[in-house]
């Protein structure tokens, strides 16, 4: 024996809310607040780093025949805190200090209260560190694809 549906019933079942079937009253949804709707610097940008090429030229008194050093180091922009990081590879019995330059943080612009932010970096451009000029020559794949990502002319390798 087969029971007869009631199809009228079965269509309100679908439409109707289900609170509605239940009698229970429903929370209106809310937000959570632990994750936010515009991710922090800090968490958008999370262990990325701008790697740059360059130089500075250490002016050599102790030789005449020799008037400056060109010395090769890599400079780092953290891109989460806004900081840099500026080492020399060392060289095996190169008989000169090498290893970190400038530790890492915020490096300030000369004369001003303000510090460098990553739109101010370009290539061939000279970089101000505490009296000593640094020349950006060079920079990674995703260094470049983050600045075309962004808008930005990161110029020319030299």
């Amino acid at each position: 024996m087969k029971e007869d549906v009631d199809l009228d019933l079965l269509r309100s079942m679908r439409e109707g809310e289900p609170a509605s079937l239940t009698g229970a009253q429903r929370r209106p949804a809310q937000e959570n607040d632990a994750i936010p709707k515009i991710a922090p610097k800090w968490l958008k940008h999370d262990r990325q780093v701008l790697h740059f090429k360059g130089y500075f030229l250490e002016p050599v008194v102790e030789n005449k025949d020799e008037n400056y050093r060109v010395r090769k180091c890599i400079i780092y922009f953290y891109l989460d805190d806004d900081t840099f990081h500026i080492i020399e590879p060392k060289v095996e019995n190169s008989g000169i200090p090498q290893g970190v330059f400038l530790k890492r943080h915020k490096l300030p612009r000369p004369g001003s209260n303000e510090t460098y932010d990553y739109p101010d970096l370009k290539l061939g451009m000279n970089l101000d560190v505490y009296s000593r000029v640094f020349r950006i020559i060079d920079c990674d794949e995703f260094t470049k694809a983050f600045y075309a990502n962004e808008g930005l002319d990161i110029g020319t390798a030299e």
